[in-house]
């Protein structure tokens, strides 16, 4: 059933069944793939109106007044050398198609698609947030807490060893002083 509602190229456009996801791989995975699409479906728009702005950008590159001084070829304005000695004078011209592209990319509308993008970021985050919450309310997931890292067993080993080093003792002293039969009381 799986294969025939999310698993094949012909369903593309369909909404992930994530209970389906989550009977099948479990609860970690169908959080990842509820992540993965609430994710997807944000990038929309933000994806939209970052071809708006480039194509803005692209309609007012003959109109950019740094661009076209520099693309100038009648001005033919010489520039000191990039470098000390061996480097010699060069034309502003030559950086030309640098200035364009970067005008595709970095034009006034991009302050607005920043402005957007961090806004964008709070509503996906608050809206995951609402997601996870729900999501965690009708899979009984309320007693699931997240998983400690543990340290890897070398790592233990060696900060053991060095404080076994620090403190003066072998690691017998060490073991004798924590042995369970000093924690045992006697029964004399």
């Amino acid at each position: 059933m799986l294969y025939q509602e999310w698993a094949r190229y012909g369903v593309f456009y369909k909404f992930q069944p994530i209970d389906l996801i989550r009977k099948y791989f479990g609860e970690k995975i169908g959080l990842y793939f509820a992540w993965l699409g609430l994710y997807t479906s944000f990038l929309i728009p933000s994806s939209v109106i970052g071809v708006i702005v480039f194509l803005y950008g692209c309609a007012t590159i003959e109109e950019d007044i740094p661009s076209k001084e520099m693309c100038d070829h009648q001005n033919a304005f010489t520039m000191c050398p990039l470098c000390d000695k061996s480097c010699d004078y060069w034309n502003l011209s030559s950086a030309c198609g640098t200035a364009r592209a970067s005008h595709l990319f970095d034009n006034p509308a991009t302050v607005f698609f920043s402005i957007f993008m961090a806004l964008w970021a709070t509503m996906f985050l608050e809206n995951w947030k609402r997601l996870q919450m729900r999501l965690g309310y009708f899979w009984d997931l309320t007693g699931i807490e997240e998983e400690e890292e543990h340290s890897r067993p070398e790592y233990e080993t060696k900060v053991r060893e060095k404080l076994l080093k620090e403190s003066g003792k072998s690691a017998v002293q060490k073991l004798e002083a924590n042995s369970p039969e000093d924690d045992e009381p006697s029964t004399s």
